[in-house]
């Protein structure tokens, strides 16, 4: 089984700041989870909310993604691979979370776009990371950007997209 992941948060720290929504999502774009969650430690996140329009008021009455742990750890856990655009932000929250994850379970289609991509960066000294959208562009997908219910089936088709190109060169 193959499962996409994808979180909305109030900001990029793992540890700091919190998961404001989880999705995932199973290979055939089936949701498993869809929840919006409370911070347990912030009252407000106004740049996250310019990004992902998710308010305090929004996720007041939720429970905190801390409810959710075990249903993530069950369903991850059961995955043979995890995917995740931007994959180290995901699994820096779960690890925040206590959330491990085997290491060699993860696929980053990010990593993978930015080759196909071919955007060259000489100061890193690698291809250059593409946001999700530009990926989804590529691939003629459209969606609604940083719900993560909808940045998950995205990832997903995308990381289809790149798996059907693959199996074409072969």
């Amino acid at each position: 089984m193959i499962v996409t992941i994808d979180f909305e948060t109030t900001g990029f720290r793992a540890g700091k700041d919190e998961v404001l929504q989880v999705s995932i999502i199973d290979e055939e774009f089936n949701t498993l989870l869809n929840a919006y969650c409370r911070p347990n430690n912030k009252d407000s996140w106004e740049d996250a909310q310019r990004v992902h329009g998710i308010t305090p008021q929004k996720v007041k009455a939720c429970c905190p993604f801390s409810c959710y742990v075990q249903a993530v750890t069950e369903i991850l856990n059961k995955a043979d691979n995890v995917i995740a655009y931007n994959a180290d932000f995901e699994n820096g929250f779960l690890k925040a979370y206590g959330i491990y994850i085997d290491p060699g379970k993860w696929i980053d289609p990010m990593v993978i776009f930015a080759r196909i991509y071919g955007e060259y960066d000489s100061y890193h000294d690698s291809y250059k990371w593409q946001k999700l959208s530009k990926c989804a562009d590529y691939y003629g997908y459209e969606f609604k950007a940083h719900d993560s219910l909808e940045d998950a089936k995205a990832t997903l088709y995308c990381y289809k997209k790149m798996e059907e190109g693959r199996e074409k060169k072969c």
